[in-house]
């Protein structure tokens, strides 16, 4: 008996039977990032939940024609303090994609289309985008912000710009340049609307250093998650995460009584207990449902997070040529503008207003079969909830305006797209410092705050938008994950000291 005290009183020992169940809700990067980490660590009775039919969560791997492609998470951003990119690199699984601002000789060639089928900005359209894309680490200029928004002051940058090239760019451009322009920073903040982004956060954020677009060379994102599970480099050391995740197991109830016995309830009518839950579902679904979902409801800190924090709309359509009709030796960057008159149509049209969310289209590197149309704000929901049928022929119909009197076009062998807007599993994209939360002093840390009884953590959160440094990132919500996940190790391992 004395041997067996001794060794429950020794630090950090972890002893078989005095772990406690824990829930992981959510299969995404920061859920299996969180179940690997205790599982490493000894922490074994562990159940996920899994609403979705898969894992991956807002990491989205699919099969598409010949190729693996992501329709959530695709690039890794940065190369230092960047969990994913520790990851992967060591294992010779990534590359650096040729992307906006990447200036040197592998850049890619920069071309703006418009509604009319022209190609305008033929000699400044490289420099108005690579402007752009520096505009988040120049605050020049914000002391004379009205508001305050990102938008405001991205507004003012890009008119300095246009004001100092007034001859490749007519005043009556610079209308149809900024939407396109707005859309496509929209699609790196992730912002819903560029007026509604704090500008004090975005200078405030603490970006990753290196190249900003780094590719899974042939593989996707969802690479990220077998090295989590140990299943790469070694498939003989993966960690049982899979066969503790129950699938299409979408959690509606969540009762934490004063003992901190917790009691999940899912859709299917099925009731789970657990000591801790390890919540990870996205800020999209808590605005949407955690009044209903949580009871008692959350403490107020967290809720004046879930209540203020942004969360953005962004959307893929991805088109599969078995012969492409542009050249599969370069990276093609293309800008869309619409003119006023032609924008002023389409808003008009409820069918067809969706294309006017299109901010860019690119090829794709390492599958020169893809073409990648990106979209971000409101329209996207409006692109989702269309036909496939009237989404493919309109896709196409978007292609041969806007290019069709440049190339000798193809037809496209098949078409996808994205739904995160409207899956009631995310209801959107990622989250990004909306201007309420900071005029209520929210932030990614309270949002992140865990909910207590008798001193001991019982709901967690993990998930992108909880992290204070890197959130609306793949690596962020990672680093979440292992954070609750460390929290829970730390108590059991110290509790018995």
């Amino acid at each position: 008996m004395r041997g067996l005290l001794v060794l429950l009183f020794m630090p950090g020992v972890i002893v078989e039977g005095i772990y406690p169940s824990v829930i992981v809700v959510g299969a995404g990067p920061s859920g299996i990032a969180a179940a690997s980490r205790l599982l490493d660590n000894g922490i074994t009775d562990i159940t996920i939940l899994e609403a979705e039919g898969r894992i991956g969560g807002r990491v989205n791997s699919t099969k598409f024609g010949e190729y693996w492609v992501d329709l959530g998470g695709q690039w890794v951003h940065g190369e230092k303090n960047n969990a994913a990119y520790d990851l992967g690199d060591p294992l010779g699984l990534l590359s650096k994609s040729v992307g906006p601002g990447r200036v040197d000789e592998e850049s890619p060639i920069y071309r703006c289309y418009t509604s009319q089928g022209e190609v305008i900005l033929k000699e400044i359209a490289k420099k108005l985008v690579i402007y752009a894309e520096e505009i988040p680490s120049d605050p020049s200029g914000m002391e004379n912000l009205k508001t305050g928004s990102y938008g405001e002051h991205v507004n003012n940058k890009l008119y300095e710009f246009y004001d100092n090239h007034t001859e490749e760019i007519p005043d009556d451009m610079r209308r149809s340049l900024t939407h396109a322009v707005r859309l496509v920073m929209m699609s790196s903040e992730g912002a819903a609307d560029l007026n509604d982004l704090s500008l004090k956060k975005i200078f405030e954020y603490e970006g990753t250093g290196g190249y900003q677009l780094v590719n899974w060379k042939e593989r996707t994102y969802h690479t990220v998650l077998e090295i989590l599970m140990k299943k790469i480099p070694n498939p003989e050391e993966e960690l049982p995460v899979v066969n503790k995740t129950l699938l299409n197991k979408q959690v509606i109830k969540i009762i934490y009584d004063e003992e901190g016995v917790i009691r999940l309830m899912t859709s299917d009518g099925t009731e789970y207990t657990a000591d801790h839950v390890i919540f990870t579902t996205s800020l999209g679904v808590l605005k949407a449902d955690h009044e209903k979902i949580f009871e008692p409801r959350l403490p107020e800190k967290n809720r004046n997070a879930i209540e203020t924090l942004g969360f953005g709309q962004n959307a893929k359509i991805l088109l599969y040529y078995d012969h492409p009709w542009w050249n599969t030796n370069e990276f093609v960057f293309n800008l869309i503008t619409w003119t006023d008159s032609d924008r002023k149509e389409m808003e008009n049209d409820p069918e067809r207003s969706w294309m006017l969310g299109i901010g860019f289209t690119v090829s794709v590197e390492y599958k020169p079969n893809l073409f990648f149309i990106w979209m971000s704000g409101p329209y996207c929901e409006a692109m989702e909830n269309i036909s496939e049928e009237l989404f493919k022929n309109q896709t196409i119909k978007f292609i041969e305006r806007f290019f069709g009197n440049h190339h000798h076009l193809t037809r496209p062998k098949d078409i996808i797209r994205s739904r995160w807007n409207t899956n009631e599993n995310f209801r959107g994209s990622y989250s990004y410092p909306a201007l309420a939360s900071v005029d209520r002093d929210a932030s990614p840390e309270d949002l992140g705050t865990p909910v207590t009884r008798n001193n001991k953590p019982v709901i967690l959160f993990a998930g992108e938008a909880t992290e204070p440094h890197h959130y609306a990132t793949v690596h962020g919500a990672i680093v979440s994950g292992w954070r609750e996940a460390d929290r829970l190790i730390n108590l059991y391992k110290n509790v018995l000291k």
